[in-house]
């Protein structure tokens, strides 16, 4: 029997992190939707497990999108010249692996 799954590269993993990322946190969401009214108290038989699982969720999802990362504050600081350079730096080395 052949495996059910072809090999994964660098490349495309790199391709598909946003997607994923947004994956994760629609899942994390729905988890989240099941915990909250557990902590609101508008379930009807609340349940104090789901207040740790509602912890872990948004602990998840704050690594998930970076805010315990200050790297996003010094991209912002960048001045449009520096961004513009970035982006067709970037650009000349996309076209020259996909050898345009």
């Amino acid at each position: 029997m052949e495996p059910r799954f072809s090999e994964i590269y660098d490349e495309d993993i790199v391709r598909d992190a946003p997607r994923m990322r947004y994956l994760i946190a629609d899942r994390y969401e729905m988890i989240w939707s099941v915990c909250l009214p557990h902590l609101d108290g508008t379930a009807p038989r609340p349940d104090h497990r789901y207040v740790e699982t509602g912890a872990r969720v948004l602990r998840e999802l704050s690594r998930l999108y970076r805010l315990d990362a200050p790297a996003a504050a010094a991209t912002a600081e960048m001045a449009p010249a520096d961004t513009a350079m970035m982006v067709e730096a970037q650009l000349r080395e996309l076209e020259e692996r996909s050898g345009g």
